[in-house]
């Protein structure tokens, strides 16, 4: 922790050397935006994953394409069928505690029919699960595989080539985006690199090295600016929010509250403090200890053949991941001013509506699990938060290009969201 700290603390007289020279950057940034040829790179949010799932009636609803249906700029997604790759998330007891919730029940998709439009070339090149280092490194290859990355990004980047005859060197996320001569390039990548490795049993590792952590990102950012820089595209990049505030992560004090359990009970039976975060994905074996029917404490990982779900997260890692992302949010600003792009301040967003909510229609919309924020999954939006992200990168526009794109109406996406209550 004191290495991390020590880190944090360059991080932020960083940040405040390019907050500095932010209206620098603003004034050399104003020569209106170019949608001739828009261009996304980035990962699951950038995609429009909802529920756990790249599905077409889902994807159309992601940020990305919310701002280019409001900016009347065309967008091309790699739309994939139902039940999606992987199949959708379904709520089996709606008001029921805990939440029960699974696939939909039906044949998962299998190449090559996982595109609605294989002959289509992708301009939204989001491919879910990749990582800053995976969007410079990873290629499609269209063989049988195991590997959700890899699968996602076959699905996302390995058309139309193969079908349409065409002789092509598979190309990498940043490649594609390059090849594709943009004019304007949204880029919304590294919440895997943090997100992964607390969801992936990595974490430890990240703390424990937290400089290396921070080198690596920083050079893979870097190398991924320089090479869309070099495309002359105008750059709007997102900043990574904190994804301890994504209610996959449940602190026990909520838990309880949530379950009208008291708290001294739960923190007994499960082994952990009041300020420590269950997952999601630890809710059957929590539910299985509360009711006797399995011994405590909860375990580290929430299955016995594998050590990479984790079932909670310590307050200490969860406060050090927060510290990691500000400072991989330093180096982001630091990126982006050096090639003259525009920051879209995702971070300041999610905390805003952590703490206060959102209110539309009436009601008060929260980043709690079934808030009306957050799809199923617990990690990406809902139709109606993707609205609001997409604002967000719309507001930033408009003030640092002069334009007047306007605002998505997140009313009356909410009132037709099937995920607000």
């Amino acid at each position: 922790m004191n290495s991390l700290r020590r880190i944090l603390s360059w991080g932020l007289a960083s940040l405040l050397v390019v907050i500095a020279l932010t209206g620098w950057l603003t004034a050399q940034t104003r020569k209106g935006l170019d949608f001739s040829q828009l261009v996304v790179v980035g990962d699951s949010l950038a995609a429009g994953v909802e529920n756990g799932s790249l599905e077409e009636s889902l994807q159309v609803h992601g940020f990305a394409n919310v701002i280019a249906e409001q900016a009347g700029a065309a967008l091309l997604l790699p739309l994939v069928p139902s039940p999606g790759a992987p199949n959708f998330l379904t709520l089996a007891n709606p008001g029921g505690f805990p939440p029960i919730i699974h696939p939909v029940d039906s044949l998962p998709l299998e190449f090559p029919n996982v595109r609605v439009n294989p002959t289509v070339q992708a301009t939204d090149l989001a491919v879910p699960l990749q990582t800053t280092n995976d969007a410079l490194k990873r290629v499609p290859s269209i063989l049988v595989t195991s590997d959700e990355t890899q699968l996602a990004t076959d699905i996302v980047l390995g058309f139309p080539c193969p079908l349409l005859g065409i002789p092509c060197q598979p190309l990498t996320q940043v490649q594609q985006a390059v090849a594709l001569k943009p004019t304007t390039i949204i880029v919304d990548i590294g919440n895997n690199d943090i997100l992964g490795a607390v969801t992936s049993g990595g974490l430890q590792s990240v703390l424990s090295s937290p400089g290396a952590f921070l080198a690596s990102f920083n050079s893979s950012y870097g190398s991924l600016m320089d090479q869309l820089a070099a495309t002359n595209a105008t750059l709007i990049v997102a900043n990574l929010p904190d994804v301890m505030e994504a209610p996959y992560f449940i602190p026990v004090w909520k838990l309880a509250q949530d379950a009208n359990i008291p708290l001294l009970e739960v923190t007994r039976a499960l082994g952990l403090g009041a300020f420590n975060y269950v997952t999601l994905d630890a809710l059957p074996a929590i539910e299985a200890i509360l009711l006797g029917g399995a011994p405590g404490p909860l375990p580290l990982f929430c299955s016995a053949t594998s050590s990479t779900t984790p079932c909670y997260v310590t307050a200490a890692q969860g406060a050090a991941v927060r510290l990691a992302t500000v400072v991989m949010n330093a180096i982001i600003a630091i990126q982006a001013l050096t090639h003259r792009a525009v920051v879209v301040d995702l971070f300041s967003l999610v905390d805003n509506l952590h703490a206060h909510g959102y209110k539309v229609n009436g009601v008060t919309l929260t980043m709690d699990f079934l808030g009306g924020l957050f799809s199923l999954d617990g990690l990406h939006p809902t139709n109606t938060g993707y609205a609001i992200m997409a604002n967000q990168f719309i507001q930033t526009m408009n003030t640092s290009f002069k334009t007047n794109i306007p605002l998505a109406n997140v009313a009356a996406i909410a009132k037709s969201d099937p995920e607000v209550p």
